[in-house]
């Protein structure tokens, strides 16, 4: 097998995903990994690269389950080859965290996503667009935690929680964004 005939599988298959092709994108990555695993012994970054995208259409076609196994073995494979605060490994942990909240996981989904945010603000800077989006999905993750302990009547968890996802909102939107002033009104509603 080429390497340029995978490389271009891989292409062809993101543009897939870009057009919502899912089936066909699926089947050219797996392709792509069957033949980067012929092609090469151990944790290529070719193979790697290729497992991480054929989770993330795995996920976007509602296979969470296969989609978090495979992004779990990539993110260790990342962090033996590459280092675990490498931004390829925290890549990937950033989409097993996407996958971990729609499994409805949140804990687990926090923990990686302030693990991930914390990794990124050190080595990016608290202003770079990946260390915002990161920041963005935990404080949406931290929103809907803060309801679901509204409901469940833990008003003080929830009180920290809406000013949590604040906190995260606003390094991202400024202080006087709608999504930031509601949940610090949220927060002071309920008495914290």
């Amino acid at each position: 097998r080429d390497k340029r005939a995978l490389a271009a599988k891989g292409s062809l298959a993101d543009v897939m995903c870009e057009q919502n092709e899912l089936e066909g994108a699926q089947a050219l990555y797996e392709a792509a990994v069957e033949g980067y695993e012929a092609l090469y012994v151990g944790e290529d970054p070719s193979t790697l690269a290729a497992k991480g995208n054929l989770a993330n259409v795995m996920m976007y076609q509602g296979d969470l389950v296969g989609a978090r196994g495979l992004h779990e073995a990539v993110a260790e494979a990342k962090a033996r080859r590459l280092g675990p605060r490498h931004v390829e490994t925290l890549t990937t942990k950033h989409n097993l965290a996407n996958v971990m909240c729609k499994q409805g996981d949140l804990p687990g989904a926090r923990a990686v996503y302030e693990a991930v945010a914390e990794a990124r603000t050190q080595q990016l800077g608290p202003r770079h667009v990946d260390t915002l989006a990161i920041k963005n999905n935990l404080g949406v993750l931290l929103e809907e935690m803060a309801r679901a302990a509204e409901q469940n009547g833990a008003r003080a968890e929830a009180a920290g929680l809406y000013r949590a996802a604040a906190d995260m909102q606003e390094a991202r939107n400024g202080k006087d964004d709608k999504y930031v002033v509601h949940c610090r009104a949220k927060a002071r509603e309920l008495g914290a």
